[in-house]
């Protein structure tokens, strides 16, 4: 197979990105050119993180929220946003208003107005239940502007701001709009009576009667449940497998038989005391208990439940008896209908659907193909918008997903998966993964081309830094986390995320030139991904490299038949199978392989003929594959509610929490692997420190490619971070030398990079200068403590003896600089474990002047914690693989170990 080279791979994916930065930046600025009636921006009254005299907490913040106009970029989200640089304005006219939805019922204990120069003299605020029926808060004809205070109270869910009398000729203008007091969210939070449980070992004892099995609830959000009466019975113990955030994500098995204890009732029926959000998957059981504790099972059933915030959007799609029109004939036919099966209204669809429009769906490009199924991201907010609005007036309305290179969040970036292998905190993990999924969710993304189920067992593999390390259990616990965080719970659903799993077959075990498992070793591999299986996950993509296990001698996963049919048979994986990045000429041989998505595939390519496509696929395979698409797109929902917030949904980006989440994962995986005494860091007021080295200054080795948009939230640099952190012990910072400086922090390891590695692949060290450096400040009798960004194993054992301490940061996203700036400073104690050997020599790895091939290989490409083992070694290796046992990891004889570091300053 014609592989796409590494540059035009590179060049391919990353043309969006100033684009897509500089539409981010404008859409977040609050500088954006303003209208007719927009008062002229000026320096904000600060009132950031003051606390106002008010009980509570500010409960508005990051909000839903409306308003009756708004001027140029100064969205109505700008007076949520925490931010006195960002401001709503309204039109220069009378009434105008601002509302925010609290998000449930809340006791209102304070209000604080942040206005811009343009503010009201005179106000009213109001509160609601329902945002319909109003009851009066404050009324005022003497507003003076500035930071007004108010102390009211008062309860409801809906606040609104109606200014009645500007001061100036402008509209009204805040920078801030914060409400305090508590909400109660009660209504949408079950109760957690039990841990996640699997079912007890024998059911079927007494029936379920009501809602009826696999039946779909679009009518209540509370259905009721019950069961048969049985006998002698003392109470009830009602069992569901609603989502959570506290699996145990080390264990196997599928997440969707958890099961939650809800409820205790006498009799035989329950009526949720919560709202139940929209899942296709409710699996529930009830246990009777008599007076002597004797317990008897119920069986098993399920159902579903949805009712959509069904989109009016002015898109010329109308709602019609509470659907969305889409083919625009006046009737609501049965694909339209959201109360019906996702089956039934599958097969409608397919039934109308022409053969062009159903090869489209297999294709990406729809910006210039309005009847392709698949968006390539990320984009703007608003070209995103602008894309999703163009699909609305193709014929039969079919929505796209937007899907696109967003391997370490979207716009917070956290730490590589690798990195967070170092940490082993799979709910930290999960939690990442559903603030990826919020963010996205905010303008209408819906897709991501991640994670990776990859085990990286090759020192050379240039993407290993992408993987899940070299423990596959650890990578197996991190692919469920991060899957069910994305998609917001154990299944795909209408607020899901849609996470590509990728590369198929498991490039780890040998990179993209070919995959070198066997018989045994395979078993190893698979163990991600039967578990991202396990977390729901319904799409996966194949990656370039073959496997001559698998395929003896023949092409790439993506469009090799046998690949493919292995994930179906032996994995049972009936989901959608997207492909890499592949050439034209392979598109063809990859769908009739049994691939249903062309990954980033653009219709118009040069060379390439939907024509020839349709003639060339046999059309029960396109409806095949066309089938899968269009059952994902009715689990995300997207046929009802396909758009985003782009006027607002920015506001709500890269919010405190999601900071502070991308910093604590950057600590747990922060690793000292040495420590002589150095750290912490234990100065004198006026003392000095001197940062040198490449990766001090560098802002992009916190992350890769794909990360986009931290360098739009001020992330540090980690000369940026030490200065910062040492300022508070009045430590002076220098940069690159000093004139008696009493600790040099040495910043060293390799530059961010694509697919290849930044230096030649087959040199996995430090380059001559980075280790003269080091060896600089040593011989200067300065203790030394060696920052290593390491997104690969690498050979250190030529410096490891020059470091008094050695820190190992990988890439730890956004916030590493801080984060590892405070561990410097001992400000927590380290905890982060290597994810993978480190080799002892070259030799480990490769014969003397050897290339990256399997014959001049010293290591077992396919097998873990193999760096300097013997033959014997090797085969207990595989004898464990071979048996199903977890592989002990102390095998071989590397400078560090897997799982090395210390948790202490000793």
């Amino acid at each position: 197979m014609s592989l796409l080279s590494t540059a035009l791979r590179a060049a391919a994916r990353a043309r969006p990105v100033l684009a897509v930065a500089a539409a981010m930046a404008l859409t977040l600025g609050g500088t954006a050119a303003a209208g007719t009636g927009a008062a002229p921006a000026a320096p904000a009254a600060s009132h950031g993180g003051q606390q106002a005299a008010f009980p509570g907490s500010v409960i508005s913040a990051y909000k839903q929220v409306s308003a009756s106009s708004w001027e140029g970029g100064n969205a109505p989200a700008a007076a949520l946003d925490g931010r006195t640089t960002t401001r709503w304005s309204s039109e220069a006219s009378d009434d105008q208003w601002l509302q925010v939805d609290l998000g449930g019922d809340a006791d209102i204990d304070g209000l604080v107005l942040n206005w811009e120069s343009a503010y009201a003299t005179g106000y009213h605020v109001d509160v609601s239940d329902d945002g319909k029926e109003w009851r009066p808060l404050h009324t005022t004809d003497a507003g003076k502007g500035g930071v007004e205070e108010l102390d009211v109270s008062g309860t409801g869910r809906y606040v609104r701001l109606t200014g009645t009398a500007r001061a100036t000729g402008y509209g009204y203008s805040l920078w801030e709009f914060q409400v305090y007091g508590t909400v109660d969210d009660s209504r949408s939070t079950p109760p957690l009576l039990s841990d996640p449980a699997k079912a007890p070992g024998e059911t079927g004892q007494f029936g379920l009667t009501a809602p009826a099995d696999k039946a779909l609830v679009t009518d209540t959000r509370r259905p009721a449940l019950s069961w048969e009466q049985v006998p002698g019975a003392d109470h009830y113990e009602v069992w569901l497998n609603v989502s959570r955030d506290d699996y145990d994500f080390s264990a196997s098995g599928s997440l969707l038989d958890l099961y939650t204890k809800v409820a205790e009732p006498d009799g035989a029926s329950y009526t949720p005391s919560w709202d139940i959000t929209d899942r296709w998957t409710y699996k529930w059981y009830v246990v009777a208990v008599d007076g002597s504790g004797a317990k008897t099972t119920s069986d098993i059933r399920s159902f579903g439940v949805y009712l959509p915030d069904v989109e009016q959007v002015d898109d010329g799609v109308a709602v019609v008896d509470g659907a969305r029109d889409l083919n625009k004939n006046g009737t609501v036919e049965p694909y339209e209908d959201w109360k019906l099966p996702v089956a039934q209204r599958v097969d409608d669809l397919l039934g109308r659907m022409t053969p062009e429009e159903k090869a489209y769906q297999m294709f990406y490009n729809v910006q210039s193909y309005p009847m392709s199924g698949w968006h390539f991201g990320p984009a703007g907010p608003a070209d995103l918008h602008d894309v999703l609005l163009s699909t609305a007036a193709t014929r039969l309305g079919i929505p796209p997903v937007s899907a696109g290179d967003t391997t370490a969040g979207y716009q917070t970036t956290y730490p590589l998966q690798s990195t967070l292998s170092a940490g082993r905190d799979y709910p930290l993990d999960y939690k990442l993964g559903d603030m990826q999924r919020k963010e996205e969710l905010e303008v209408g993304a819906r897709g991501t081309l991640s994670p990776l189920a990859e085990v990286g067992t090759k020192v050379l593999y240039p993407r290993i830094q992408e993987g899940g390390g070299e423990n596959a259990d650890v990578a197996a616990a991190q692919l469920r986390a991060l899957v069910a965080g994305l998609q917001g719970g154990p299944e795909l659903n209408p607020h899901s995320v849609l996470a590509t799993v990728k590369h198929w077959p498991g490039e780890g075990a040998g990179g993209e030139a070919g995959i070198v498992y066997d018989e045994v070793t395979i078993k190893y591999h698979m163990i991600p991904f039967r578990a991202a299986m396990e977390a729901g996950a319904v799409n996966i993509m194949p990656g370039y490299a073959g496997s001559d296990y698998l395929d003896p001698g023949g092409p790439g996963a993506g469009d090799s038949a046998k690949i493919l049919d292995y994930l179906r048979t032996e994995l049972g994986y009936t989901g959608l199978i997207t492909t890499d990045w592949l050439p034209s000429s392979a598109w063809i041989n990859a769908a009739n392989a049994g691939s249903d998505v062309m990954g980033g595939a653009d219709p118009g390519a040069a060379d390439f003929s939907m024509t020839d496509f349709q003639a060339q696929v046999p059309q029960a395979r396109i409806d095949e594959a066309v089938k899968r698409v269009l059952t994902l797109k009715f689990e995300l929902g997207v046929f009802e509610h396909p758009y985003g917030d782009p006027v607002n949904g920015p506001y709500r980006f890269h919010q405190p929490a999601y900071a502070q989440l991308a910093n604590q994962a950057a600590r747990e995986s922060d690793t000292l692997l040495k420590n002589d005494g150095a750290l912490p860091v234990k100065l004198n007021e006026g003392d000095s420190i001197v940062v040198a080295g490449d990766r001090a200054t560098d802002g992009a080795a916190c992350c890769i490619w794909s990360s986009y948009f931290h360098p739009d939230y001020g992330s540090l640099t980690m000369l940026e971070a030490v200065k910062a952190r040492a300022a508070q012990d009045g430590v002076d910072v220098y940069q690159d030398d000093a004139p008696d400086p009493k600790l040099a922090v040495v910043n060293v390891g390799e530059p961010s990079y694509t697919h290849a590695t930044n230096w030649p692949d087959t040199e996995p060290y430090l380059p001559a200068d980075q280790v003269d450096l080091i060896k600089k400040f040593k011989d200067r009798g300065i203790p030394v403590v060696v920052v290593l960004t390491l997104p690969r194993p690498i050979v250190m054992s030529d410096w490891n003896d020059l470091a008094d301490a050695v820190v190992v940061t990988y890439r730890g996203g956004e916030e590493v600089g801080p984060a590892t700036a405070s561990l410097l400073f001992g400000d927590y104690t380290p905890s982060g474990r290597l994810p993978w050997q480190l080799p002892r020599s070259l030799d480990q790895v490769l014969k003397p002047g050897g290339g990256d091939t399997r014959e001049d290989a010293n290591e077992s490409w396919d097998l873990p914690y193999d760096l300097g083992a013997t033959d014997t070694e090797r085969e207990e290796i595989r004898a464990h693989i071979d048996a199903g046992e977890p592989v002990p990891t102390d095998y071989g004889d590397p400078l560090y170990p897997y799982g090395a570091g210390l948790s202490g300053w000793n």
